[in-house]
């Protein structure tokens, strides 16, 4: 619809109160409803729930590029064909400009929406809904395999496709779903083709099911269940049947088989006529996820996340509304996915900080989840090794029930743990180093795990004791020298040669502090020269698909060694790893969030339990400068950081609500944070509920060139909050100070 000169796309959400004045929409995009009735329901739920406006929440729900410009192409017009083609065009002086733009619609070039407006009141064009691609059938499922006697000789001038097709012949007759092979081999499609034309594999079409779960490449080998895995699946598939909201914690050690159980549960769900929605914390973790799914349910998955492209998403956005693809898997956006008669909805690794929302509506995917199945009267499924404090409060309190997987698959131990004292001139101990020398000499592989990216973490002048800071944000730039030798801040990108000088007294004598992933990488090249090594962190996973190159690449024992920051720590299925070193367990914990604690502990056992996934046991060493402060026992961890949160009434025993002010003036923004302190304590003295702390500066003071405060209000439920925040919305009116709203926060830095 115009809005001034402006075309925008609006969303009808139901009949409302009559306005004064009402524009005529330009075109319906959209025959049937775009959302459904649940979806609907639950986006005004989060809007109101975290305080975020009706259109901004709607939109969230939408995959990007469904709006005009993408949901119709243009399509000539009679009279914009003979306009095109004889020049019959009765608009002098714009011939030539019309004609351009006439050119780009026949060839379906994108084209603005001004233009594609312009030409549509002209009678030029026409605009119609682009055609999503067809997908095969659902329930169907691409395989491949080597043809017998075909041999890797012919391909000594294709090496991709040698080692593509060495690896189908390692797995002689037996079909290999093309799903997991392109999690093997991400983007090996056109090699496969390649293969095929040459007569030596054959790809075909079977149904999909459990018979054709892949042994590998992920590992995740077949195993009859345990006895813990059957009896959560029959208590799933109960209250499946029962066909009511049913709210479960699937707390199984790492290597319990928890994905075994999502996936039996959500093809019992869908012989009972039910859609499934399965979310990940990391899209690094989507194609695995969805390669072990549509091995299962073949194309019956629809795979939703921003690693996608924007037509790729709208495409899979439109199957899933239109009913073609009845399981979503996801990040956590597919929270939203439009399906109908929802049966189950599962949370994989539901203690993951990635599934909170940082802009726009700050909406926590884990609770939306549990709202979403009760409203739609289906089963939820939280499942996690190191379940998030809330959850295990959820199920104290009678509102999650239980389910426990305490043993690994097939008897596997639990690694042996080793904690080593660092000293601050070390990266890798001698006892690390010795064991990694052990490890590469049986064959096996190891993952060295350093959640800090970059070379050098920081300069520091020797004379007065000053790190070379950003002159946007108040951190440290960190020294990054894989690419090129820069100085980097990790908050707002800014980046500059290695200074001479310190910018504070002028000292010449910049001094290294810490070491990141590339550090370790150059250390290990003098530690363990013959391994093959690769670091995996957000430098080395820039493009698109090098992150899933690199983990394929180490399951497919291409290589020894991985070294990276929380990247390879989550979700992750590798049997030939038997050592997993943690270089840093103690540096987390000195972050000033409370719950610093509790996220360093959950990020040190997933680590942890990458090792010894397969027949051979496994072990970790753990470096700390104070190994007394380390705890790998998540159970005992829990209780006792339990009691501390109630103490200091801190969630999961009570709600708290950030509102976060920034502005380029200092002055003004810590005004303005204290006359909403000032406001919120004059309405508890009114009779709210709550207490206000703060307002201080935020602990990262200054970010992006804007100056941060910040003021939390704590109450023993949600509604004082909303009150309080709304109120506080409606009166904050400093220009050139933005008013961020966060409810439930996810952290506080």
């Amino acid at each position: 619809m115009p809005l001034g000169r402006r075309m925008e796309t609006g969303v009808v959400l139901g009949p409302g109160a009559e306005q004064p004045q009402v524009r005529d929409a330009v075109r319906l995009l959209d025959e049937a409803p775009l959302l459904t009735a649940e979806v609907i329901a639950l986006v005004k739920w989060a809007a109101a729930h975290y305080l975020a406006p009706l259109g901004p929440a709607v939109k969230a729900t939408l995959p990007p590029g469904l709006d005009v410009r993408d949901a119709l192409v243009p399509r000539l017009t009679p009279a914009g064909r003979g306009a095109l083609e004889q020049g019959q065009l009765d608009l002098p002086g714009q011939e030539v400009s019309l004609r351009r733009a006439l050119r780009k619609a026949a060839s379906g070039a994108r084209m603005s929406k001004a233009q594609l407006a312009s030409l549509s009141r002209q009678g030029l064009v026409e605009l119609v809904r682009a055609e999503a691609p067809a997908r095969v059938g659902a329930q169907l499922l691409e395989v491949a395999q080597a043809v017998e006697g075909a041999s890797i000789d012919a391909l000594k001038r294709a090496p991709r496709q040698s080692e593509l097709l060495a690896w189908l012949l390692a797995r002689g007759q037996v079909p290999v779903p093309v799903e997991e092979l392109l999690v093997a081999f991400p983007g090996a499609r056109p090699q496969l083709k390649a293969l095929v034309a040459r007569k030596l594999a054959v790809v075909s079409k079977v149904a999909a099911g459990p018979a054709v779960l892949p042994e590998a490449p992920w590992g995740s080998q077949r195993h009859d269940p345990t006895p813990a895995q059957s009896e959560a699946l029959e208590t799933l598939k109960r209250a499946l049947d029962a066909r009511a909201f049913a709210p479960f914690l699937l707390h199984g050690v790492t290597g319990s088989g928890k994905t075994w159980v999502y996936l039996e549960a959500i093809a019992h769900a869908r012989s009972l006529g039910l859609s499934a929605v399965a979310l990940v914390p990391e899209i690094a973790l989507t194609p695995q996820l969805a390669g072990r799914f549509r091995a299962r349910f073949g194309d019956d998955v629809a795979v939703l996340h921003s690693g996608l492209t924007e037509r790729e998403r709208v495409a899979e956005w439109q199957r899933v509304r239109d009913g073609r693809a009845g399981i979503v898997v996801g990040a956590r956006s597919a929270v939203w996915a439009p399906v109908e008669k929802l049966g189950i909805l599962v949370v994989d690794e539901e203690h993951e900080p990635s599934y909170k929302q940082d802009d726009r509506l700050r909406y926590q995917a884990r609770d939306v989840a549990l709202v979403r199945a009760q409203k739609a009267g289906a089963v939820a499924v939280l499942g996690s090794a190191t379940p998030s404090l809330e959850s295990l409060r959820r199920a104290e309190e009678g509102k999650l029930r239980t389910l426990r997987l305490p043993e690994r698959v097939d008897d596997r131990p639990l690694p042996a743990l080793t904690l080593v004292k660092r000293r601050v001139s070390e990266l890798i101990t001698p006892q690390l180093a010795t064991a990694l020398r052990e490890t590469l000499a049986k064959g096996e592989q190891a993952i060295l795990f350093l959640n800090r990216r970059g070379h050098t973490r920081t300069l520091i002048c020797s004379a007065c004791g000053s790190a070379v800071g950003c002159p946007n944000c108040s951190v440290a730039l960190v020294l990054h020298r894989a690419a090129r030798e820069r100085l980097e801040c990790h908050l707002c990108g800014h980046d500059e040669p290695p200074r001479a000088r310190c910018a504070a007294c002028g000292g010449t004598q910049l001094v290294a502090f810490g070491g990141g992933t590339e550090k370790v990488e150059e250390e290990l090249d003098a530690l363990v020269p013959s391994a093959r090594a690769a670091r995996l962190d957000r430098d080395a996973a820039g493009g698109p698909g090098q992150a899933a190159a690199v983990l394929a690449a180490f399951a497919r024992r291409d290589l020894d060694l991985l070294v990276g920051t929380q990247m390879v720590a989550k979700g992750h299925d590798f049997p030939g790893v038997t050592l997993v070193g943690v270089l840093d367990a103690d540096g987390p914990l000195h972050l000033p969030d409370f719950r610093a604690a509790e996220r360093c502990v959950q990020l040190l056992t997933q680590v942890a339990g990458r090792a010894g996934r397969g027949s051979t046991p496994g072990r970790v060493l753990v470096q700390a400068f104070r190994p007394e402060a380390v705890s790998l026992d998540y159970v005992a961890f829990a209780r006792d950081e339990m009691a501390v949160r109630e103490r200091l009434h801190f969630p999961p025993f009570a709600r708290m609500m950030a509102l976060r002010l920034q502005g380029n003036a200092e002055p003004r923004v810590k005004g303005a944070a204290e006359r909403l302190a000032t406001l919120a304590q004059r309405l508890i003295e009114k009779g709210e509920a709550a207490t206000v702390l703060g307002p201080a500066p935020a602990p990262i003071a200054k970010a992006r060139g804007k100056h941060r405060w910040q003021l939390l209000l704590r109450a023993a439920d949600h509604a004082p909050l909303h009150r309080i925040g709304r109120a506080l919305q409606a009166a904050h009116r400093v220009s050139g100070v933005e008013l961020a709203v966060d409810v439930d926060p996810g952290a506080l830095l």
